[in-house]
């Protein structure tokens, strides 16, 4: 800004209207000066609860996958104990079912013999009867003949109902 001069030098209403200008644009300049400082202190504040908003993200995300991790882990885990004590338990059950197995054919031997015996008895037992039968018919047979009367005697045969 230029100032005219005067006659006791440069003129004093323009100069205090300069003063008076700079004096606003100087508080202007404060004032805006210091909405920038709290516009920026703000800004601050609002970047330390994003950075921390972020690190808590972060340690979430991080806890997030090592949770994910463990639970993958443990499933795994589970499903491998599930499936061994299956094994297991299929192992024995077969074990039981082939002990039984065992047992129900030996049975059936000891049956079988069982049989063969009660036969092999039986048959003895009919073949013994079976002679004494034949025996006392030839025992009857014999004493009949003993008794009977010889076809050249005189006496008469009688039968008797």
């Amino acid at each position: 800004m230029k100032f005219k001069i005067s006659f006791k030098g440069y003129n004093q209403r323009e100069v205090d209207e300069f003063l008076d200008k700079i004096e606003r644009d100087h508080k202007k300049t404060i004032e805006e000066n210091k909405s920038l400082y709290d516009e920026i202190k703000r800004l601050k504040e609002e970047i330390k609860k994003y950075k921390s908003n972020e690190e808590k993200i972060r340690e979430a995300l991080i806890s997030a996958q090592e949770s994910s991790k463990l639970i993958s882990q443990t499933s795994q885990e589970r499903a491998e104990f599930i499936i061994k004590n299956a094994e297991i338990k299929a192992e024995r059950i077969t074990k039981e079912n082939e002990e039984k197995l065992r047992k129900i054919k030996e049975e059936i031997i000891r049956l079988n013999q069982q049989k063969t015996l009660f036969l092999t008895k039986m048959r003895s037992l009919l073949q013994t009867h079976s002679e004494i039968i034949d025996f006392y018919e030839e025992e009857k047979i014999t004493k009949e003949k003993k008794q009977s009367p010889l076809p050249h005697s005189k006496k008469e045969i009688t039968f008797e109902e």
